[in-house]
């Protein structure tokens, strides 16, 4: 039976410790931990007391575009990837999902580079010295070609992909990411959004609703998890305040909000096994 989980940064109350135990009481077994969590040895301590399990880790992506940079700013960047990766490492976390760039039509990466394939191969380095795996997520259409690059040309096996849902439907949903990249998924990201992004629009239509709640034909996405055989983590990235309009679930406390969340997970589960 396929695990089901949720990352940690989901707004479900008022703090960490907080939202650790709503996710728990829920039902829920697997998180993915946010790079948002304040105090991260206390946040992985309150994780593993409540029974549960860290199925991956979301590297802080804020400075994403760095990784195309050359100078002060992109050792910054690697340092402080680096320093996630050592914590993976420490913690026995598998994997870490991190965006190949910001991913925003108002803060542009520069091109994809050999300069970048390096400075990615010095973070690899770190990351199979913790043995940790890499997942290269799919944000926007303006970082799309980054997650390309990355992938076409480093064939390493610690590194692969971790299939964003809402990402994809909202920004690309004319190119097959499954069909692509589906024989190195690591991790996926699932949630509902309306796909009423146009070019020029900001990240409030990427809403990060629960599952069935948007037009996301999650049909059609769990028969090709399915066909491909994804046997890893239904991992759902979900935000009860969402990015954007509609608020959906403002007059849903946190509680409730999670044990829908862990319903919508163990359809999900179903429909893909």
């Amino acid at each position: 039976m396929l695990k089901i989980g949720v990352s940690t940064n989901n707004e479900s109350g008022n703090n960490d410790i907080e939202i650790l135990n709503n996710i728990a009481n829920a039902g829920f077994k697997n998180v993915m931990l946010s790079f948002k969590a304040k105090n991260i040895d206390e946040t992985i301590k309150t994780i593993y007391d409540l029974g549960m399990d860290i199925s991956y880790f979301h590297i802080d992506n804020k400075y994403a575009n760095d990784l195309w940079a050359i100078g002060e700013a992109v050792e910054s960047y690697i340092q402080d990837v680096i320093n996630q990766l050592e914590i993976c490492g420490k913690y026995n976390i598998p994997i870490a999902v991190m965006h190949a760039s910001l991913g925003s039509p108002t803060d542009f990466a520069l091109n994809p580079s050999v300069q970048g394939l390096k400075n990615f191969e010095r973070i690899l380095k770190v990351a199979k010295k913790n043995k940790v795996k890499i997942a290269i997520e799919n944000a926007d259409c303006y970082s799309i070609k980054h997650v390309y690059y990355l992938l076409d040309n480093i064939k390493d096996k610690s590194v692969g992909f971790c299939y964003d849902v809402g990402h994809h439907h909202l920004y690309n949903p004319k190119t097959d990411l499954l069909k692509k990249y589906g024989d190195r998924l690591f991790a996926v990201h699932l949630h509902d959004n309306l796909m009423d992004w146009y070019k020029g629009y900001d990240y409030t239509r990427d809403l990060h609703l629960l599952p069935f709640d948007g037009k996301i034909n999650f049909d059609k996405v769990c028969k090709k998890l399915k066909e491909i055989g994804y046997k890893g983590v239904i991992m759902l990235e979900i935000h009860k305040k969402a990015c954007g309009k509609p608020q959906m679930y403002e007059n849903t406390n946190n509680q409730e909000y999670l044990k829908e969340a862990f319903k919508r997970a163990e359809k999900l589960r179903t429909m893909v096994e």
